[in-house]
């Protein structure tokens, strides 16, 4: 066929093809009735008259046509083949290119990928609102338009709860290098196997390479069996721990849904952009003041903190190492906000002495749910919400967390999960969701280190694996 002559179902002129793949080809076209460019695909001429690919085929059109969201790719219409033209569909036509063509000039910045991984996981949850599992997330299948914004396309494979499978038994689809363990293991994909993709598609973005290479037996093997492969040491801690828990092995050990998951990659994206995450962990939200920068850098202020981790063997150190500066980062200003407390009640008590007045009332400690930076009410006269800091809190015990978000008139709700490192003290804070400005009455969820049970020392919760993946 040539584009300048082929007029689909008497409405669409192809213009020219910009992309090609195993089953189907991508054109540029001209919808002629209403006058606007669109994408059309169409089945190869080898694949037009296979059934089972013409029914995956059919099921794209459908499933990505049920769903309305700006980070999915909008279907128009389907056209099942006859004696003139092949099965094709209708889209918008994106103008951008896919991820992996992006990828292809090396890694993204924390902060961009976190970009990335915040709108395509606000579109999962869209389709996993519906019923709908991707079951294919990988960068060749999201595309980016000028603007930025992220279109997850081809639901060639995707799978509705409750229907029936199209694919013949035992037939593993999917990409092998995103491939999540469960379905490796011969499990039903749910919406934790797409989190796990997207996962794997962050830390491809971080690094710039996929974690395994070799064959797809071997790759699919290494998704169980192996951990991933460190992160560079630019990569925040807290930006590293978010991609550990989204390609933790056990799926239950996943952020619960793909709208927290999107939330989370969210909260990191903005903190990055205001500058308020290093390669070491938080900054504060405020910056130091004379009286803090003092503290920093008194002698012995800091005093000797014990590392809050061992390692059994080279494989765990780079992640303990990040776990390790992140401690140090937090105590150095959970010190320093001390530090500038009693530096600031000394100069008020000096200026009230020289004129005469009386002594001023003690200040509460940094940590009182009252005036924690972690979470505050917000300063309007009768606030609807408060400000739940989760870089502050994460890394407290999980008890004193709960009475500062009661305190807040919050409803602090707490799990548990294990972390195979052993990296962190039972009862440590390790996830806040949501944080921000949360309405007063809000159910937060507090993630937090597992207990260890009396007797027989181990531990329940879910098991992340070897450092989360």
């Amino acid at each position: 066929m040539t584009h300048i002559t082929v007029l689909l179902a008497g409405r669409y002129r192809l213009v020219n093809q910009i992309a090609a793949g195993g089953v189907g080809e991508v054109w540029r076209a001209e919808d002629q009735m209403l006058a606007r460019p669109v994408a059309v695909k169409l089945l190869r001429a080898e694949y037009a008259q296979h059934a089972e690919t013409q029914a995956r085929f059919r099921f794209e059109a459908q499933h990505a046509a049920s769903l309305s969201h700006p980070a999915i790719a909008q279907v128009y219409d389907y056209r099942e083949g006859d004696a003139e033209f092949r099965p094709f569909l209708v889209m918008e036509l994106i103008d951008g290119p896919s991820l992996a063509d992006v990828l292809a000039d090396g890694p993204l910045d924390s902060e961009r990928v976190m970009d990335i991984v915040a709108q395509a996981a606000a579109g999962l949850d869209a389709a996993h609102q519906a019923g709908l599992v991707h079951r294919d997330i990988k960068p060749a299948n999201l595309l980016l338009t000028s603007t930025g914004q992220v279109k997850i396309t081809d639901f060639g494979i995707a799978h509705a709860a409750g229907s029936a499978p199209i694919t013949r038994h035992g037939q593993l689809m999917g990409t092998p290098a995103y491939l999540a363990p469960e379905r490796v293991a011969g499990q039903t994909a749910g919406p934790a196997s797409d989190l796990y993709s997207l996962g794997i598609l962050a830390h491809e973005c971080l690094t710039g390479v996929r974690p395994y290479e070799g064959t797809p037996m071997e790759i699919v093997l290494a998704h169980g069996q192996r951990a991933l492969p460190a992160l560079p040491s630019s990569v925040p801690a807290p930006v590293a721990d978010f991609v550990a828990d989204l390609t933790a092995r056990d799926p239950a050990a996943r952020p619960a849904s793909a709208r927290l998951a999107s939330a989370r990659a969210a909260e990191l994206r903005d903190l990055l952009a205001a500058g308020r995450l290093e390669p070491d962990g938080y900054v504060p939200s405020h910056r130091a003041g004379p009286a803090l920068t003092m503290a920093l850098e008194l002698p012995g202020t800091l005093g000797e903190v014990p590392p809050p981790w061992h390692a059994t063997d080279a494989d765990d150190l780079p992640s303990a190492r990040q776990r390790v500066n992140r401690a140090w980062s937090r105590r150095r200003v959970a010190l320093a906000i001390g530090a500038a407390s009693v530096v600031a009640g000394l100069v008020g008590w000096l200026v009230s002495s020289a004129t005469g007045g009386a002594t001023p009332p003690v200040t509460p400690p940094a940590s009182s749910p009252a005036t924690s930076p972690a979470a505050s009410r917000s300063s309007s006269p009768a606030p609807d919400t408060v400000t739940v800091d989760s870089g502050a809190l994460i890394g407290q015990p999980v008890g004193a967390v709960e009475d500062t978000l009661q305190g807040l008139g919050l409803r602090p709700q707490v799990s548990f999960v294990t972390r195979g490192d052993q990296s962190q003290d039972p009862g440590t804070v390790v996830s806040i969701q949501p944080s921000g400005q949360v309405p007063v009455g809000s159910t937060v969820i507090v993630t937090a280190i597992q207990q260890h049970h009396h007797g027989d020392g181990q531990s329940g919760g879910h098991d992340h694996g070897n450092g989360g993946n």
